[in-house]
């Protein structure tokens, strides 16, 4: 085989293990994270709707609260009418629990839209790979 043919080949390999490979793992991680969020909105909404099903957000609760390496202490919440939600860059607001729901119902929308961006993003990458690998294989004369 030519060796000018055999260096553009180890050019593609290099490139498909060192940088598409690399973007698919950073991709996948991304893809990770959304989907850790969106599950942590779902389970918000979950709560709030079992509080407006109940009378807890007028007669209030107990819970435990974590203050760090699994330490817990009791606290009571006597009004849980409302909600502070964490709307990005460390700021939260306060909203009612329905307004809670409708923020909610956004982020959630917002998060399976980037997801499926994610997807597109992850499946291109993958058929890249594939057809690198498969013109190797042709130049190569393997089949």
């Amino acid at each position: 085989m030519d060796p000018d043919v055999q260096k553009k080949i180890l050019e593609f390999e290099a490139f498909v293990n060192d940088v598409l490979k690399a973007d698919l793992a950073q991709l996948s991680d991304k893809l990770d994270s959304k989907n850790a969020d969106i599950a942590e909105f779902i389970q918000l909404k979950s709560i709030i709707t079992t509080f407006q099903n109940t009378d807890i957000e007028k007669t209030g609760f107990k819970t435990q609260v974590d203050i760090g390496n699994s330490f817990f202490v009791q606290a009571q919440v006597t009004d849980a009418s409302k909600i502070l939600l964490n709307i990005g860059l460390g700021l939260y607001v306060e909203f009612t629990l329905n307004e809670a729901l409708v923020v909610i119902n956004v982020r959630i929308k917002l998060l399976e839209g980037q997801i499926a961006n994610l997807r597109r993003a992850i499946a291109r990458t993958n058929a890249h790979i594939k057809l690198i690998l498969l013109c190797i294989r042709n130049i190569k004369g393997i089949k």
